[in-house]
């Protein structure tokens, strides 16, 4: 269990016998100073900015900034699966930050909107003390004034979040094309990162000259609180920064531009699921931000994205339709982007390059994305046991799984999240279906080039020259390749097979359901050894019919117990039943039959109907 924190920002203190030191390890925070914690810069700003930005916002700089400190000082654990975490993946933090606006930070709606904010984004627990700032700080610390005296354009309809990734490139090139003026705002982690993003705006900006304005924000940690690389946070003050830019101009809103299978966040794999994977832009999080920032701001404030049913295929189709392949060198898609050298800006192993690669290949553009920017090649390249073949086996089982679905499977499969990410829209059936539309063409997409993949390496694949650790060679080996339900049924019947019979040592039980009850509870026992494995599957029981259901995983169990060998014949008509009413569905459905007197003689004849079926498997628990 990983220690709360009590987080004191700006010099705060408490006494040594304060309730909120009690069983916390205090993180000391500041933003300025001679040592601070996190570098905050806002470049290239009008003078006028000064003038329109109230202390509330200087808060809300501030406030973020401490947050995305503290998210980068205290790791999660070692490895991305918790079986070898040294720590659990969510944290407790608590912040005692000065402000100016007390009165407004300590309201009852502005903190709930915060902390389920934060949450929701980042999976770990938040509180927050706010007390009267006494000293001043002024924004003038935070802000590197450029040559305008004012700004060009005010009253836009959004201030456009740019990444310097293929997705808000298009978006960039997308609002050009409308006429529309625009106001950019880019956040510069590094130096490094900071000239190609550089390089990539002149370019941009000669495509609307006189129509476009750049604000870079440089947001780096001290190195002392580089620990955790998630970093999930920073997207909150990434946006909260272009709340900052957007108020001072009288903008309508904050604009993020992110395809809609990166918003979704569907369990992809277990390496990218929760909030291990970015929600920066999922409904939600918008949501979330639009609640916020409009409490803030008090007036109607928007944070949207209009690529929220467009596929990361669809993107770069845009940008080629706004001809500006050109520009693709100059973007950067890595997760790990951070940590890259300066002469290779992919790594080539992660879901967001996987993304970045099929989606530039679908559209026939590979020119303008040369293989020597990725450390490693995406389909041919070497990957590191642990996370990063794993990533690559579950991205393209994943899709696979997809493109065999139906719509109505998948609508069922993954109906929660679906209704989830439309929750909050006007027309939820028409949104859900776009999305379902949407997550089809991601998966031919994704399997037509890996096709293509296949027969470009057919040789190297015969002759074992392939890279063993490959995306490729992994994939090809079929044993690692079985569905996801398939898995999860296994490590059920490895639980089941250990936990039963130690169950019932002193105890005949009396029926199916006395053995339906006490397998539920090993089970919901075994709740967190499941959820290592399966990230998005949290165990929940329903004792009808069937037995149990696994909504992520599409999959129904039905478990029986032939008690005495009269009981056979009872048991085999209700498999038979139960396969006229499930053989024809989508769903995966487990069979297990506990017969801990071997009442079954052939196993083998008792189960030929059922795993004569894809969909169905049996495991015998004894």
């Amino acid at each position: 269990m990983i220690k709360p924190r009590l987080c004191l920002c700006s010099g705060a203190t408490v006494p040594q016998d304060h309730p909120l030191l009690a069983g916390r390890e205090v993180l000391a925070l500041d933003a300025v100073g001679d040592d601070p914690s996190v570098h905050i810069r806002l470049q290239d700003v009008a003078h006028v900015f000064l003038q329109q930005l109230s202390p509330r916002l200087t808060d809300l700089i501030e406030i973020a900034a401490y947050v995305y400190a503290a998210d980068c000082a205290v790791r999660r654990g070692q490895e991305w699966t918790a079986d070898h975490s040294v720590e659990a993946w969510g944290r407790d933090f608590h912040f005692v930050i000065p402000v100016r606006d007390s009165v407004f930070w300590n309201r009852p709606d502005v903190q709930e909107e915060l902390r389920t904010a934060l949450s929701f984004l980042s999976d770990d627990q938040y509180g927050f003390t706010f007390c009267h700032l006494t000293k001043d700080r002024p924004l003038q610390q935070y802000i590197e004034l450029g040559k305008l005296k004012d700004w060009p354009f005010c009253g836009i309809e959004r201030v456009v979040m740019f990444s310097g990734g293929l997705d808000s490139l298009a978006g960039a090139l997308d609002s050009a094309a409308s006429g529309k003026n625009i106001v950019l705002v880019s956040h510069r982690p590094v130096a490094s990162q900071s000239r190609r993003q550089r390089r990539l705006f002149r370019l941009l900006k000669e495509k609307a000259p006189g129509r476009m304005v750049h604000v870079p924000v440089w947001i780096n940690k001290a190195v002392a609180y580089g620990r955790e690389h998630t970093q999930r946070t920073r997207s909150f003050l990434y946006a909260a920064l272009g709340t900052v830019v957007a108020e001072s101009i009288g903008a309508k809103g904050v604009r993020f531009f992110e395809n809609g299978i990166v918003s979704l966040n569907l369990p992809i794999a277990g390496e990218v699921v929760r909030a291990r994977a970015s929600r920066t832009t999922h409904p939600i999080a918008l949501e979330k931000f639009t609640r916020l920032y409009s409490l803030i701001t008090e007036r109607n404030f928007v944070v949207d994205n209009p690529y929220l049913f467009k596929t990361k295929q669809d993107v770069v189709r845009i940008i080629a339709e706004r001809s500006g392949q050109e520009l693709i060198p100059y973007t950067c898609s890595c997760a790990h982007a951070f940590f890259q050298p300066g002469t290779q800006w992919h790594c080539g192993s992660c879901s967001q390059c996987i993304d970045r690669r099929v989606a530039i290949l679908h559209n026939g553009m590979g020119e303008f994305d040369p293989a020597t920017d990725y450390q490693s090649d995406v389909f041919t390249g070497p990957r590191r046991s642990g996370a990063d073949k794993n990533i690559a086996v579950n991205y393209v089982r994943h899709a696979a799984e997809l493109k065999q679905r139906t719509e109505e499977q998948i609508a069922t499969g993954y109906n929660s999240e679906l209704s989830r990410a439309v929750r909050f829209t006007p027309k939820r059936a028409e949104a859900a279906a776009q999305l379902i539309k949407m997550v089809k063409r991601h998966a031919a997409a994704v399997c037509g080039v890996l096709e293509d993949q296949l027969k470009l390496n057919a040789t190297a694949l015969v002759t074992k020259g392939l890279e063993p650790t490959s995306m490729l060679a992994v994939v090809c080996g079929q044993e690692r390749f079985e569905a996801s339900s398939k898995r999860f049924c296994n490590r059920m019947l490895g639980i089941l097979s250990r936990g039963l019979p130690v169950a019932f040592q002193k105890e005949t039980p009396a029926n199916e359901v006395r053995v339906q009850e006490v397998a539920d509870a090993l089970l919901k026992a075994a709740d967190e050894e499941l959820v290592r494995e399966f990230p998005f599957v949290r165990w929940s029981s329903s004792l009808a019919k069937p037995d149990w259901s696994v909504e992520a995983l599409n999959l129904f169990v039905e478990l029986k117990y032939p008690r005495q060998k009269s009981d056979v014949l009872r048991v085999t008509e209700g498999i038979a039943a139960d396969i006229t009413k499930y053989g024809d569905t989508s769903t995966y459905t487990l069979f297990v039959v506990y017969d801990p007197h071997h009442v079954i003689l052939d196993e083998a004849q008792f189960s030929a109907p059922v795993v004569a079926r894809s969909n169905m498997q049996m495991g015998f628990v004894r």
